[in-house]
């Protein structure tokens, strides 16, 4: 796994930006488009703030989400709001092509169905160019709680969490179709992901994040982080 180190949050938001930029033009050339699927959170949402900025072929580019929370269509707590803010008033609103989860449903298992069967529409053969993952602090990446039946689903691609999480039960794309994507993007800053980190780095299989494939990966984090952990 490749390890980068920046001074700040906002130095990894914009080198991931340049990072995912650079396998947009690379897979366009090659194959005449780009599927990418996101997280939230705060550092990736000021990513795609200055993604918003590239020159890119958005027409080309298929962005899916990893998760998301049950919750009201356009409610604060969807990462598909945060989303939405984060490109409001640039090119990315029209021109790219954003297929988001059916989070607010009362059919979620029909829900799930339906998102995996329009993944493996778009991507061909349910293989994403880049899966763009963070670290929570109990070690959780995607909605892959720790301790949730969710981890051990191996026949789905997209599920919903058995149990409530912060509140609310989620959807989220499982190990089977995370652990074969082309590239997976860490983006991980806060101190207090250091201890995660170090583990998922070890592959410790105790933390969702430590049972996510290193083949493909690389990792942006800010240098106080990966100094606290000799890195």
């Amino acid at each position: 796994m490749e390890i980068r180190t920046f001074q700040s949050a906002d130095e990894v938001a914009k080198e991931a930006a340049v990072y995912i930029a650079d396998r947009i033009r690379e897979n366009i050339e090659k194959k005449g488009h780009f599927t990418l699927a996101i997280s939230g959170g705060r550092t990736p949402w000021e990513m795609i703030k200055e993604l918003a900025t590239e020159d890119l072929p958005w027409e080309k580019v298929f962005l899916f989400q990893v998760d998301e929370r049950m919750a009201p269509d356009a409610h604060e707590d969807r990462n598909l709001t945060q989303l939405f803010k984060s490109i409001s008033g640039t090119a990315l609103v029209t021109r790219l092509n954003i297929f988001p989860m059916k989070a607010n449903t009362d059919d979620p298992e029909d829900a799930c169905e339906d998102y995996s069967e329009t993944i493996h529409r778009i991507t061909k053969n349910g293989k994403f160019d880049l899966i763009h993952l963070g670290i929570g602090i109990d070690g959780h990446t995607a909605s892959l709680i720790p301790g949730d039946p969710v981890l051990d689903v191996e026949d789905q691609s997209v599920t919903v969490t058995g149990n409530p999480y912060q509140g609310r039960h989620r959807m989220t794309l499982t190990y089977p179709i995370i652990n074969q994507a082309e590239k997976i993007l860490w983006i991980i800053t806060g101190e207090e992901k250091a201890e995660m980190l170090d583990r998922m780095l070890q592959a410790d299989p105790s933390i969702p994040a430590g049972k996510v494939s290193q083949a493909h990966a690389i990792v942006l984090t800010e240098q106080s982080v990966a100094k606290s952990i000799n890195i």
